[in-house]
């Protein structure tokens, strides 16, 4: 299929002077707009530094649960607790609007994520989170056979995913064009590998890789000690095609590259949700991407003047269960007194604000990865040589992870033309030091410098889209989701980091070691079982299937 934007390739393969005529002709660039949107990292640096932390209590509020951060994590557990009945809950974000990492955002033409785009539908096993689909409408009941039916409207339509390398486009991930057979044989090699340990179950019954990680077989957990790299390598799989498929699978998961990432945090992304082939299952996806989700919950936990946006904790009292909190729009300081606290804001945060020599987690501990994302709405949707546009496009060469398009799948409507990309962009380091490098690259760019950026990276793809772009609008996320390093899933510091201090019990996707919304989702659910448990309050568990509250 040709791409009528892209002049510089169909010059490359032999356009003439009709097509210099035609790019003489062709329609003036819209008048464009660029914005940072999302996150206010100005905000979280006043918290951080202590700002707001010393100025006078004006108000004091009691509650028997508090929940810090509006996240996946702290959505659930709002969502579980008023599931079970209880009231009197209160919820804190930093951000003027809830979602965290999932959070979207409009643009004229339609909306989009500002971070997290999609949801495999579960595994049978994950029952917990089908109640959750079942409860906002997306899961809408179950054939003949028990297999969960879904919403079409929530179903990715296809085409689903294509790469772009040497000036054409190619379905699916792999770059197979060109292989050699020993490329070939290792692909093969990598694939039966996987099929040998999909559906296995190790010697205490569990599968080997599921969701939650914590409930995974014990078998295959010393995997966890050794980087993906080091494992491909003792597998004798050293196929730069594959290498690199496999590396964008851990930077688009992770954030991290397949020397940065554990070999048993890889494995689990091919391998917890079902093996991609044999599954019966589908992505879900929306326009907002993941918003669509902690919209819902929201909705659900109906707090009404008990969810309190741009309110920053500043102090944790975790004996006492006092918290302080920042109300940034009306510049004053709150006492917040409840009976369990919920801290599903970053774990890195609670840190800062407990009192000195509280926190058991050594610095450093855990580490994030930042992230670039990018939404640019364009006046014509891309095209290019080879394989249609597709939900997801990829290109082979450079840093970024390309971009998927946030209107796939719309039914066509001319009052609607064009589309909106969004462009994903991991900054991967591999130790604390580059990963704070990166972030203060991140977050030192201008407005234009990043415009600049992701315009170069889409015009890498399709030369001449400059002229279409109409709108730009760019997320910062400086610590956007953790990285699951060789050691963490399973090691002390993560027993440290989920452990509760006095009240408040950690439970943000980051103690989970893995950066998934079913991770925060099941982190969250269990935290609010442990709060109905502490209160008095019975109440059958939604994770009895999933081996209780603490997934052991």
């Amino acid at each position: 299929m040709t791409d009528r934007l892209a002049l510089g390739r169909r010059r490359f393969l032999g356009a003439g002077a009709g097509s210099l005529a035609a790019a003489a002709c062709a329609p003036p660039a819209p008048a464009r707009t660029a914005a940072f949107v999302g996150q206010d990292p100005a905000r979280g640096h006043d918290l951080r530094d202590g700002t707001w932390r010393t100025e006078p209590v004006q108000e004091t509020i009691s509650t028997d649960v508090a929940i810090v951060g509006a996240g996946v994590a702290g959505l659930a557990a709002a969502w579980r607790l008023r599931k079970a009945g209880l009231q009197d809950i209160r919820l804190f974000e930093l951000e003027d609007a809830p979602g965290g990492t999932a959070r979207g955002d409009e643009l004229p033409r339609s909306p989009h994520p500002l971070g997290a785009h999609y949801l495999p539908t579960p595994h049978p096993e994950c029952r917990a989170l089908e109640t959750l689909l079942a409860d906002l409408g997306i899961l809408l009941g179950r054939d003949a056979r028990d297999r969960a039916e879904y919403a079409p409207s929530a179903i990715a339509a296809g085409p689903m995913e294509r790469h772009f390398d040497r000036g054409r486009w190619h379905e699916g991930l792999y770059p197979d064009a060109g292989e050699t057979d020993d490329e070939a044989a290792q692909w093969a090699r990598w694939k039966d590998h996987l099929r040998a340990l999909d559906g296995r179950r190790g010697a205490d019954g569990r599968r080997l890789f599921t969701i939650p990680a914590r409930r995974s077989s014990a078998e295959l957990r010393h995997l966890d000690a050794i980087s993906f790299a080091t494992y491909l390598g003792d597998l004798g799989l050293t196929s730069p095609r594959l290498r690199w498929t496999l590396d964008y699978a851990c930077r688009d998961d992770y954030g991290c590259t397949l020397a940065q990432t554990s070999a048993f945090a890889a494995l689990h992304h091919f391998l917890a949700r079902g093996l991609e082939e044999t599954r019966e299952g589908f992505i879900l996806t929306w326009p907002e991407g993941n918003a669509r989700l902690v919209r819902g919950m929201a909705e659900r936990a109906a707090l009404g003047d008990h969810l309190h946006l741009g309110a920053g904790v500043v102090a944790v009292d975790p004996d006492a269960g006092e918290l302080v909190v920042r109300d940034v729009a009306r510049a004053r300081n709150l006492r917040i007194k409840a009976r369990v606290i919920l801290w599903a804001a970053p774990r890195f945060v609670l840190a800062r604000v407990l009192p000195p020599g509280r926190d058991p987690l050594p610095p450093d501990a855990l580490t994030y990865a930042p992230w670039l994302v990018a939404n640019v709405e364009v006046t014509e949707a891309p095209r290019g040589i080879g394989a249609p546009l597709s939900w997801d496009n990829v290109p082979l060469a450079g840093t970024s992870l390309g971009y998927v398009v946030a209107s796939h799948g719309e039914a066509p409507d001319v009052r609607r033309p064009g589309a909106v990309l969004t462009y994903y962009e991991p900054l991967c380091g591999d130790d604390p030091a580059e990963l704070a490098a990166q972030r203060r690259r991140l977050l030192g760019g201008d407005l234009a410098h990043w415009t600049a950026h992701v315009e170069a990276a889409l015009s890498a793809m399709h030369p001449g889209i400059a002229r279409r772009i109409a709108h730009v609008a760019i997320t910062r996320w400086g610590h956007a989701m953790i990285r699951p390093a060789p050691g963490l899933l399973f090691g002390e510091p993560l027993q440290r980091a989920r452990a509760p201090i006095g009240r408040v019990r950690p439970c943000a996707a980051d103690v989970a070691g893995l950066p998934l919304f079913e991770e925060a989702f099941y982190q969250g659910v269990a935290a609010a079982e442990h709060a109905l448990a502490d209160l008095g309050r019975a109440a059958p568990s939604l994770l009895a299937e999933e081996g209780g509250p603490d997934f052991t």
